[in-house]
């Protein structure tokens, strides 16, 4: 299972990659959402992770055109904020802070899904 995590603090990128590793997923991780884009031209994924307060492209954009050019992934998404009534109702969303296991929750809900 291959998981990209896009989140522009560096600390909770790291925590997250680092937490979704010990559970044995595959996971690359950037800060921003055009690097997202570029990675997911090059690189098959199962889940996206997004942070939705990115610098330059929003999370919001990032999911809307990750749904639209790969529909495949348009259930396989979660976003991170910190910030209440941001986030598309039908996608999952993580609110800040979390926890580690708020995080592998959310990726195993999608697994088995």
């Amino acid at each position: 299972m291959r998981i990209l995590v896009v989140e522009d603090e560096a600390e909770v990128n790291a925590v997250v990659e680092e937490a979704l590793d010990a559970f044995g997923y595959d996971v690359d991780a950037v800060r921003s959402a055009e690097e997202a884009l570029t990675l997911l031209e090059q690189i098959r994924y199962d889940i996206v992770i997004s942070d939705v307060g990115l610098p330059g492209m929003s999370g919001t954009a990032l999911a809307e055109t990750i749904a639209r050019e790969r529909p495949r992934l348009a259930n396989r998404l979660i976003l991170l904020t910190g910030r209440f009534g941001e986030t598309p109702a039908s996608l999952p969303v993580i609110s800040k802070p979390f926890s580690v296991h708020d995080i592998v929750q959310a990726v195993e809900e999608l697994v088995v899904a």
